[in-house]
């Protein structure tokens, strides 16, 4: 071995076993983590791809997560470059074996010294199909001194696949979130959080995740707070109702004979024999089968959360619209709110949203919401025509495109979301907001007369580095830089004092973002995030109001999403 072998190799080991590089002790073995810098040469420390599950593999696909498995020696959580399979598109991270954790911390904890940061476990989104935690950098958020947590969990049809019975009940996918914040409540301690400051936030499908997790009650304890970032379990699109059709529709693809069976436990076997690949081909060209242009607004995905049959590990059972009104929902603070315009952000081309709005003019029964109960067909088209008024005064969608947009962002955002509000504001703190903020970051230029100009998912361009201008904050505009700003010590002032304005502060100009108090009449406050930051009443306000008169002419109270 030659001399120069020796130095790179001594070199190499010090390099890895640097402080700068720590071990951590964990309950199944030691992980090694690293250190980085933010953009603005601010310190922090690295572990990614953490194991907080078995691999869900083999007997285990289709099947609730089980806890990791010990491992020996030293495992490297130095690198991330795992996602789980997508439904809308690939990637080459895409693998079944997904389950990992990834821990972001500003400081680690000193002996007979335990830091003790607030903790915020970010879900990601993509409609449930789609989604990796490696897109979603943590640089902007820690540098005010909190700890970030993300996740990969089961998407499309490894994580959403259900017989609707005891075979494949379902849920997987929440089921792997649920067990990764248990993991991140009993382990984040060794990292330097607090276990009792736990904020879980998603944003999409994950603010729909984190509706669904606000109703578990298995959680209770798991986490103290939670941000909604334009999502509830209360959407329509948040749930499945025709599960077990996908189910068999989706093995029919590759095997003709179950487009006549019902047999759910031959399904279960011949979907665990095929590769994990030729499954996720599978159902992409299902979804391909299935899709047209009328789902732009979301009104109904399909491999998504199920209510599932009692089972012993059930995630919901029970109708969420009950849950919520009942009061039987976890009840700690929580921020949740919308943007200006969500539907822009599915609905890119003009000539399209033309197209379907006059599909929608020439056959209105479709633009009646999925849970409203109405069979008779006088009784549908008489409320799609309420329906419409409420946007066009009794003109044509086909004419009024902006309208078109508006109806679409409440049928399939805003009206489940406020209602989520609404009904958790007597028994909690809830604190609402509408992200108006328009720039080049948000990425979604198009526009529409009449229609708000903040697409769906727009603000995470302010939280994380999820665009092409990266976590450097240079090349953003003055107004930007400061609404990123803003908008970070917002969340981690929840995060911290589960009050998102403690206190005067210059950068939030001194504004108090108030509850939401519905009770003796009370106004429904909320804070318009713009340029300025305003505190303004009633989101929606007509069009919401509007929308609860018709679901309240139904004298029908069984609902599951609103």
């Amino acid at each position: 071995m030659t001399h120069q072998t020796l130095i790179f190799l001594f070199t190499l080991i010090s390099t890895v076993l640097s402080v700068e590089d720590p071990i951590i002790e964990l309950p199944t073995g030691q992980i090694l983590g690293r250190q980085t810098t933010t953009s603005t040469n601010t310190a922090y420390y690295v572990f990614e791809k953490i194991p907080y599950a078995t691999p869900p593999v083999g007997p285990l696909r289709f099947k609730a997560p089980q806890p990791a498995q010990p491992w020996e020696g030293v495992l490297n959580t130095t690198y991330l470059d795992t996602s789980c399979y997508q439904q809308q598109g690939e990637w080459p991270s895409d693998s079944e074996d997904c389950l990992f954790v990834n821990v972001y911390t500003p400081a680690l904890p000193e002996e007979d010294e335990n830091a003790s940061f607030p903790v915020m476990l970010f879900i990601h989104g993509g409609a449930f199909t789609s989604g990796r935690s490696l897109d979603y950098r943590p640089d902007l958020l820690i540098e005010d001194e909190v700890i970030i947590v993300t996740i990969n969990y089961r998407l499309g049809v490894f994580g959403f696949l259900s017989t609707q019975d005891e075979i494949i009940p379902g849920n997987n996918g929440l089921k792997d979130q649920r067990l990764a914040i248990q993991w991140t409540h009993e382990n984040i301690h060794l990292f330097g959080g607090d276990p009792e400051r736990i904020t879980i936030f998603g944003e999409s499908a994950g603010s729909v995740s984190v509706g669904f997790h606000l109703l578990d009650q298995t959680s209770q304890g798991l986490f103290s707070g939670a941000i909604l970032e334009s999502g509830s379990s209360l959407c329509p699109w948040a749930i499945q109702r025709e599960a077990r059709k996908i189910a068999f529709g989706t093995a029919a693809i590759r095997n003709s004979t179950f487009s006549d069976s019902d047999d759910s436990a031959a399904l279960f076997d011949y979907l665990q024999s095929l590769d994990a690949a030729d499954l996720d081909q599978t159902a992409q060209e299902y979804l391909q089968s299935v899709a047209t242009l009328l789902d732009q607004d979301l009104a109904v995905l399909v491999y998504t959360p199920v209510i599932e049959v009692k089972n012993p590990d059930a995630f919901i059972t029970r109708k969420m619209y009950g849950l919520f009104k009942a009061g039987s929902f976890l009840q700690v603070p929580i921020i949740i709110g919308i943007n200006s315009e969500e539907s822009l952000l599915f609905n890119p081309d003009p000539n399209v949203v033309q197209i379907v709005l006059q599909e929608f003019d020439n056959n209105l029964e479709l633009i009646v919401p999925i849970d409203m109960p109405i069979t008779n067909s006088d009784q549908n088209l008489e409320m799609a025509t309420s329906i419409r008024d409420i946007y066009t005064n009794g003109e044509p969608f086909g004419a009024n495109l902006g309208d078109g947009i508006r109806y679409a962002s409440d049928n399939g955002f805003n009206r489940g979301i406020i209602k989520h509000a609404a009904l958790s504001s007597s028994l909690t703190d809830v604190y609402f907001y509408q992200f108006s903020y328009d720039s080049l970051p948000g990425n979604v230029s198009v526009v529409y007369d009449g229609a708000g100009s903040v697409g769906h998912a727009e603000e995470l361009a302010y939280l994380f580095c999820v665009t092409i201008l990266g976590c450097s904050l240079d090349d953003f505009v003055e107004n930007d830089v400061v609404t990123s700003q803003r908008l970070i010590k917002l969340w981690t002032n929840f995060a911290k004092y589960r009050n998102p304005t403690p206190e005067a502060s210059d950068l939030l100009q001194n504004v108090t973002w108030p509850k939401v108090s519905l009770e003796d009449g009370g106004e429904f406050l909320y804070l318009d995030i713009n340029v300025d930051l305003e505190v303004r009443s009633n989101p929606k306000g007509e069009a919401m109001e509007k929308w609860d008169s018709l679901y309240e002419s139904l004298n029908f109270t069984d609902f599951d999403t609103y």
